[in-house]
């Protein structure tokens, strides 16, 4: 009886103790968007990441490491939202409703990073210097005006009309051209138009130039109506003309996964700057809508390979927008950039 009697209470005891034991609850994944269960293949949580895009050459890098499955790789999916003109997404930046800025160095990105500072650039996205060997940026003339000698240099300008953006690194190269004839962007007739309309405008001669960036640029010499009367490294030398910047989404809430597109990134990169290969090619083309011929023929805009940041490329324009009171104060390369994001991506990318 006391063997029975023991066994009941030791049966019973077990059973309290499967009745007290808490059920499992799974891990919730941290992500932006999205999120799925990861797999051998990507051991991360994927998450979607939306970004502003445009069909412009400098988002190769971006378009290469979709295509060749790096953004996979580290548990990535891109979500393009288009923007004719990448000014208007900063706001967006800011309230979250994009993760990631492609954008050029202009006033609303700088007035940003001063105000918040929850908004940082983390990486080159194309840079134009003195060296560079091809144009990717230029002031473009009328054929016929350059031709009939009628504008051979700056002092020739005034008067004349060309589209410009207003406070955009195009009207900062155009107005340092001017000043080397001691005028002001006061002295020409300024309209914004896009690039289609600047074609038809270049044909019917409503205007007599622009401020080209590729494929814009080769694109515009194509159809036979402009020429190159400057070209930017010449007028400017460095410019700091694309970056990658982040908002509080993956700069402070979830930096890690700001990391990891960094280092699919950077792996674009690094595959674009094997220059004009087949498969690039294929990949731009597919990506922008851009002809594979035209391609070919551009000027791709360099982008250094470990993403860093030429803050004299940006100080310049900085300068140039405070003395046409666009701008209230200069930023500080602290207040602009911040570089270590890409040194831990680096460190993901490492062997």
């Amino acid at each position: 009886m006391k063997t029975r009697s023991t066994f009941t209470l030791i049966l019973l005891a077990l059973l309290v103790a499967a009745c007290a034991a808490p059920t499992p609850t799974p891990a919730t994944p941290v992500a932006v968007e999205n999120t799925a269960v990861p797999t051998e293949a990507t051991p991360f949580e994927m998450v979607t990441l939306k970004m502003n895009f445009s069909n412009q050459i400098s988002y190769a890098p971006i378009l290469i490491a979709e295509a060749e499955g790096y953004f996979s790789e580290y548990g990535i999916t891109m979500e393009h939202v288009p923007f004719d003109k990448s000014s208007k997404a900063v706001a967006l930046l800011v309230s979250g409703d994009l993760d990631v800025f492609a954008g050029a160095v202009n006033v609303g990105i700088l007035n940003t990073v001063a105000q918040d500072e929850n908004v940082r650039v983390v990486a080159d996205r194309g840079h134009i210097a003195p060296e560079d060997s091809c144009t990717y940026q230029a002031i473009l003339v009328r054929k016929d005006l350059f031709e009939s000698g009628k504008v051979t240099g700056p002092a020739d300008l005034v008067g004349r009309t060309f589209s410009l953006s207003t406070g955009s690194s195009s009207s900062y190269i155009f107005s340092t051209y001017l000043a080397q004839a001691g005028l002001t962007l006061d002295d020409i007739n300024m309209v914004d138009l896009p690039t289609p309309a600047e074609l038809d405008a270049y044909e019917n001669k409503s205007i007599d130039g622009t401020t080209a960036p590729e494929p814009n640029l080769t694109m515009t010499l194509n159809a036979g109506n402009a020429v190159i009367l400057a070209r930017s490294q010449d007028v400017i030398g460095t410019l700091q003309s694309g970056m990658v910047a982040f908002g509080k989404n993956l700069l402070v809430d979830h930096p890690d996964i700001g990391v990891r597109f960094l280092a699919a990134y950077l792996k674009g990169v690094q595959k674009y700057n094997e220059g004009k290969t087949e498969r690039n090619i294929q990949i731009i083309a597919d990506g922008t809508g851009t002809d594979p011929e035209l391609l070919k023929a551009a000027c791709w805009v360099s982008i250094r390979m470990d993403g860093m940041v030429d803050f004299a490329g940006v100080d310049g324009f900085q300068k140039w927008a405070i003395d046409q009171g666009l701008l209230d104060a200069a930023v500080t390369e602290e207040q602009f950039w911040d570089p270590s994001m890409l040194a831990q991506a680096q460190k993901l990318l490492a062997p």
